[in-house]
């Protein structure tokens, strides 16, 4: 996290605000402190198990990927930023069609909001050194699963290469 997709998303972000591009952040956080408005997911026991009450300093976006004044920070309740939250609304009254992501888990929220974004018709590019799971071997297999189905999964520098 701290040595390749922190600084990785941060050039991507950088890159992105240099071209105008839109920079929207989703992050997981439940709207109420006990957490029952959370989705079934996030509430079964065990590794995906997250009671992340909105104000609290676990549930934040890490400061080096700190939002802009007039960036979008969406709070999602669900894996998915689509199902989760009212993003879909949001990109289609801004008429954005072409969507890049990073996040955190690849197989889990990453995943999820791709596939919702593929259903919905939305253009998805997903940036490899962007993204992490709890392995490697889970980060590599989610990419080759929804590698061009549901997404293009792209290297940062290609993906970089269209801002330049």
């Amino acid at each position: 996290m701290r040595e390749t997709v922190i600084p990785n998303t941060a050039r991507l972000i950088a890159a992105c605000r240099a071209r105008g591009v839109e920079i929207i952040f989703a992050r997981i956080a439940c709207l109420k402190a006990d957490g029952r408005d959370r989705s079934l997911s996030q509430k079964k026991p065990g590794f995906n198990y997250l009671l992340l009450p909105k104000d609290r300093e676990d549930s934040q976006i890490v400061p080096e990927l700190a939002p802009a004044p007039d960036d979008i920070v969406i709070t999602k309740t669900t894996d998915s930023a689509l199902t989760g939250s009212n993003l879909r609304l949001i990109l289609r009254n801004m008429e954005i069609s072409n969507i890049v992501i990073a996040g955190i888990f690849t197989d889990q929220c990453v995943s999820s909001t791709v596939r919702s974004l593929a259903d919905e018709s939305f253009n998805v590019v997903v940036v490899e050194e962007c993204c992490a799971a709890a392995t490697m071997e889970l980060h590599e297999k989610e990419l080759e699963i929804i590698n061009m189905i549901y997404c293009h999964v792209a290297k940062l520098d290609e993906v970089l290469s269209f801002f330049a």
